[in-house]
């Protein structure tokens, strides 16, 4: 994954030009191997270049007078096929895979974490889906002691990353009343290109005519506060050209070059944070992944941390910011006593189903890679006039079921029931500090009114036409935890989803594949031919399902979130509202490590606002 011609990258996308503020400050356009070009203090140093990193270094540097430097562990992509088309693959060199510690709940079994290792994030590597969580997700945020911070507070900063083309005529006549090209939900002048795929695999309307019969109404327009039901969901992707919208193409390259108080250094990891005597965040160490020397910059204001779920927390560790008995076990000194760093970690287990189809006789998903000729013939399209299969997300696409429990089963009442009833101080583990327990009772009762809730859902299943099916429980009740084990930095921290600790999320998963299977019944899909492969149509009492689930599922819909979490101390917080680290000063996180829940549904249009909100409330400080 790494790219050896590059040491230290100061890189923009214009002309070789050659632009200079001080005797410390790098050049544009430019490779470089000494850190002599950098400047020996930034007004401000964000660590991580992903999604919510770039946001909040560009928006800070709409100052000139501000100056900020970026320091990223991957590098630049070189915008190849894969990070710009989106029907093909990404390549490998970007992706951050990360296993998780055994989980009890899957048998023992470990899963993968795929992150980005890539200036701009999971945006240049993930499925492209760019639609919001219901409002109660926003608001239970709120609830937790944030105020501002629920879908009112938070609506106008999803307009403000977001620039909406609605669907064209073509795709509207296709799939009548599906999409909406209601603009009032949307951003019209954002940096981030939100449309939908300009071509459909007809069999997509047998996806919505099968759950339309099971009780699961369409929705045009999931977007305004009610992620719910079956829809046809946008994408971030440039609609002019049918291309992957990035991060990076967002708030990086449009600036690069032009900016002199912005610098990005790629290709460096930072190995922990420097605090002076009075616990003030004063700049940070980072080690050259090529040269493996060790360096130092510092901060005259702010520390903005934004490596993520997993690697934020475990630089806040490493630095001396944590749970005091894990630091003191690894001769760390204790910066600060902060129980919750690393916990409330959560993610959303998954298990993939198979199907296969007797009547198919037209083009699906499938042949991409049954159909050697076609997919070529397929991308020759793309290439020409930016139409076709290849202007789908690749294994994605973005058709999808989001299910509150009253849709999924009639018996919700009894898992509500057994969900109130659960003894919670057996799902964390018993030494856990007691503000990490009383802000899971807190949480636990908001999610419960979630559950019982008609306009939050709390599964997903989604469906392109393809053989696999993944269904997603994207509202957990149970937790996880991230720690570190070594004062090695290269080292990765122990990742413990804690999946399935909670009895609610197996029997979620156990009615939901019922539910799954109701629709596949469905006269619109059996006019397919569908059948089950797997689990198979022989596994179907709610123990075997139970065991089929622990012995396939993964841990993670590739969603980490919420291991900073942005609650009141007292509650096992990490950030307050202002997103600042409780217990010192000058230090601030940014990225979906603090949302204080998982949102139900994917992350990324989410960690675009809570950027932009955490650049605004940075900016009033300086007041």
């Amino acid at each position: 994954m790494r790219q050896i011609s590059h040491i230290f990258v100061l890189l923009n996308f214009v002309a070789n030009s050659f632009v200079s503020s001080s005797s410390h400050s790098a050049p544009y356009a430019s490779v470089l191997n000494h850190t002599s070009h950098l400047r020996d203090r930034y007004d401000y140093i964000v660590i991580g270049g992903g999604t919510s990193g770039l946001v909040v270094a560009n928006r800070l540097t709409e100052n000139p007078n501000i100056t900020v430097l970026v320091i990223e562990y991957g590098y630049v992509d070189g915008q190849e096929n894969g990070t710009t088309v989106p029907g093909l693959p990404v390549p490998g060199k970007y992706l951050r895979t990360d296993t998780s510690i055994p989980q009890p709940g899957l048998n023992n079994r470990t899963s993968p974490l795929y992150t980005g290792a890539v200036v701009g994030g999971g945006t240049v590597v993930n499925g492209m889906f760019f639609a919001r969580g219901s409002a109660g997700d926003y608001d239970a945020w709120e609830q937790l002691g944030n105020p501002g911070w629920g879908w009112e507070g938070l609506l106008s900063y999803f307009k403000k990353s977001e620039t909406f083309t609605p669907p064209t005529e073509e795709l509207q006549d296709m799939f009548p009343g599906v999409i909406s090209s209601d603009l009032s939900p949307h951003g019209i002048d954002g940096p981030v290109g939100s449309s939908f795929s300009n071509y459909q695999y007809t069999v997509i309307k047998n996806f919505f005519a099968g759950w339309n019969s099971v009780g699961v109404s369409t929705n045009p327009q999931p977007n305004n506060g009610k992620a719910i039901g079956a829809f046809y969901s946008t994408i971030s992707a440039y609609a002019k050209n049918q291309s992957r919208s990035t991060a990076s193409d967002a708030y990086y390259r449009p600036i690069a070059g032009v900016r002199e108080n912005f610098h990005l250094l790629t290709g460096c990891l930072v190995a922990k944070i420097n605090f002076s005597k009075g616990r003030r965040a004063v700049g940070v160490d980072f080690i050259s992944r090529e040269t493996n020397k060790t360096s130092t910059v510092r901060a005259s204001r702010e520390v903005i941390l934004a490596a993520g779920a997993v690697r934020s927390p475990q630089i806040l560790q490493l630095s001396g910011v944590g749970p005091k008995r894990l630091l003191e076990s690894l001769g760390i000194e204790c910066v600060v006593d902060l129980p919750g760093v690393g916990r409330n970690f959560q993610d959303q287990p998954t298990i993939y189903m198979q199907f296969s189809y007797g009547n198919y006789t037209f083009p699906t998903p499938d042949w991409m890679f049954s159909n050697a000729s076609w997919a070529a013939e397929q991308l020759d399209i793309y290439n020409k006039n930016r139409t076709g299969p290849i202007t789908i997300p690749y294994l994605g696409g973005s058709s999808v079921a989001f299910l509150p429990l009253k849709n999924i089963t009639p018996s919700y009442p009894s898992i509500l029931t057994t969900t109130a009833l659960t003894n919670l101080s057996s799902i964390l583990p018993s030494k856990i500090h007691p503000s990490i327990l009383a802000g899971y009772k807190a949480q636990h009762d908001l999610l419960l009114n979630l559950y019982a809730s008609p306009d939050a859902a709390v599964a997903e299943i989604a469906w392109e036409g393809g053989n696999t099916i993944p269904l997603a429980m994207i509202r957990p009740f149970s937790r996880g935890a991230i720690e570190i084990t070594t004062t090695d930095p290269f080292h990765p921290p122990s990742i413990d989803f804690g999946t399935f600790a909670h009895p609610t999320d197996m029997l979620t998963s156990i009615a939901s594949i019922r539910k799954l299977r109701e629709w596949i019944s469905s006269p619109a899909m059996q006019a397919l031919g569908a059948f089950e492969t797997f689990p198979g149509a022989s596994v179907s009492t709610d123990l075997e399902i139970e065991a089929a689930i622990r012995n396939a599922a993964t841990s993670s819909w590739q969603h980490p979130s919420s291991s900073c979490a942005m609650v009141k101390k007292r509650w096992g917080g990490v950030v307050d509202a202002e997103v600042r680290v409780y217990g010192v000063k000058g230090l601030r996180v940014v990225d979906a490590s603090v949302f204080p829940m998982a949102v139900a549904g994917h992350t990324s249009s989410s960690v675009y606002a809570v950027a932009e909100k955490a650049a605004d409330i940075i900016k009033l400080s300086w007041e």
